[in-house]
């Protein structure tokens, strides 16, 4: 098995366990910030993620081209999730359980840096699949 093969079966676990961390990060998370109203929102524009994974682990020639749409996405996130938590930081400050607030702002950073290491992933299998002699 070609090496950039386990690494495409690896972004398609990581993506489907970063949907469910997202689920258990809506239940946890507190329902009086503005957290609450942006997570359903945020977990449904990343259903298609583990997706897009999957048929590139399956058959990467054919699907080679989703790679490019995966890594945009992951930039948009990235850089979409820390311009809402600038513009949205006063929401946190003010929240009464701060540890609670701590743990679920620290959850996504994590994930955060962890998309950053897909794209790395992703590029790294782009590169492989998009030569013509293969």
């Amino acid at each position: 098995m070609d090496a950039y093969r386990f690494l495409a079966a690896v972004l398609f676990f990581y993506e489907v366990f970063r949907i469910l961390f997202l689920v258990i990060l809506l239940f946890i998370s507190p329902q009086e910030t503005s957290l609450s109203a942006i997570l359903p929102v945020y977990i449904s524009s990343n259903a298609l993620f583990p997706l897009m994974a999957l048929f590139v682990w399956l058959r990467p020639l054919e699907h080679r081209n989703y790679l490019t749409l995966y890594i945009a996405g992951k930039i948009i996130i990235v850089v979409s999730f820390f311009a809402w938590q600038f513009f949205s930081s006063w929401d946190f400050v003010w929240f009464p359980d701060t540890v609670r607030i701590i743990l679920v702002l620290g959850a996504y950073i994590l994930l955060n840096f962890t998309d950053i290491l897909s794209v790395w992933g992703a590029w790294a299998i782009k590169n492989r699949y998009k030569r013509s002699d293969i």
